[in-house]
């Protein structure tokens, strides 16, 4: 098959994943931004998609990452498309799913099973690098629990000042609200140049395969069209309000504390992880984060049912997504050209 052609598709299905990924997750960044009232939708989403855009820019240490989960050397230009075709059509048709059912659920963790399914189906178990896997996934369970902590402490610190202060949390609203404006555009910032960058990962790995590179590069032109389908998948996403609903309704009472709160939490972990070459999950670390607000209250601040649901889909994630990529590249497979 020619190789122009087959670089054409690849860069096809990262992109439709690219824009799925904004769409799906853009929400998460301004959810509770909107819900609180601090911006309107379409200025909240605007924002959103030009920061998304910008992200990337911040380094490709993630993509080098997401690229070494598997080991490139072992394999072909035809193998290593289909390979990250079918990687992409597991977590897109995961993606698709989740957002019907208004589940924010993690592309990353998708991503990871499609590539670990698609990986294994292609080139056999010694086709993943299991050692970095391991790191890659590390990322992923640990990062929520410390976006939890980072949003109950931030939380218990802005009610210790408002009290200090002799206000109540209503009447710090106004304030709050204006903070939030910086913090969920952080959060937008810190999920460009994290969530962006594993697709550019995943092109840059076909690119080693296809050009036989001993290392993984992400050229110019991927960075620019990444952050570009990111953005644009985020602007889209003001056209439906599902994951707002959950995230602002579904796990505890917002208010602007807590959004900023949460906000500023889940945007210093995830922006510490990119600067560390991790791949996390933005909407792990925000929704944790939402989760450790309402913790900090009580625990019958928070939404424990909503919480249960969204954690039920975090599990199956990987499998599913592993499970269609596999059945995928089967399928690709037989049309070996």
């Amino acid at each position: 098959m020619d190789s122009t052609f087959l670089l054409v598709l690849v860069v096809i299905a990262a992109i439709a994943f690219d824009l799925m990924n904004g769409f799906h997750d853009g929400c998460n960044a301004v959810s509770t931004v909107i819900y609180t009232k601090a911006l309107k939708p379409h200025v909240a989403i605007f924002i959103s998609a030009a920061f998304n855009f910008v992200g990337p820019f911040l380094g490709v240490q993630v993509a080098k990452t997401i690229g070494g989960v598997i080991n490139f050397s072992d394999a072909g230009s035809n193998q290593m498309a289909r390979l990250v075709i079918a990687a992409m059509i597991g977590a897109l048709f995961w993606d698709v799913l989740t957002w019907l059912w208004g589940l924010p659920v993690s592309s990353s963790h998708a991503l990871v099973g499609g590539l670990l399914g698609a990986g294994i189906m292609a080139l056999g178990f010694d086709g993943v690098k299991w050692t970095k896997l391991s790191e890659v996934m590390a990322a992923l369970i640990f990062s929520p629990v410390i976006g939890m902590v980072a949003g109950f402490i931030l939380m218990l610190i802005s009610r210790r000042i408002l009290a200090a202060m002799r206000l109540e949390i209503e009447r710090a609203d106004s304030f709050y609200r204006k903070l939030q404006i910086f913090s969920s555009s952080f959060v937008s910032f810190t999920h460009g140049s994290n969530d962006a960058t594993k697709v550019m990962g995943i092109i840059a790995l076909f690119l080693a395969a296809h050009y036989n590179y001993s290392e993984i590069t992400v050229p110019v032109w991927v960075i620019v069209a990444c952050a570009a389908a990111m953005a644009l998948g985020t602007y889209l996403s003001v056209a439906s309000m599902r994951l707002v609903r959950t995230l602002g309704e579904g796990l505890t009472t917002l208010h602007p504390v807590h959004g900023f709160s949460a906000e500023t939490g889940a945007a210093a972990v995830i922006f510490f992880a990119s600067r560390l070459g991790l791949p996390v999950s933005t909407t792990h670390v925000v929704t944790s984060s939402v989760t450790g607000t309402g913790l900090a209250s009580g625990l019958r601040s928070v939404g424990w049912r909503t919480f249960r649901d969204i954690i039920l889909a975090w599990l199956i994630t990987l499998p599913f997504c592993a499970g269609v990529a596999a059945v995928a590249y089967y399928v690709l497979s037989i049309f070996k050209g």
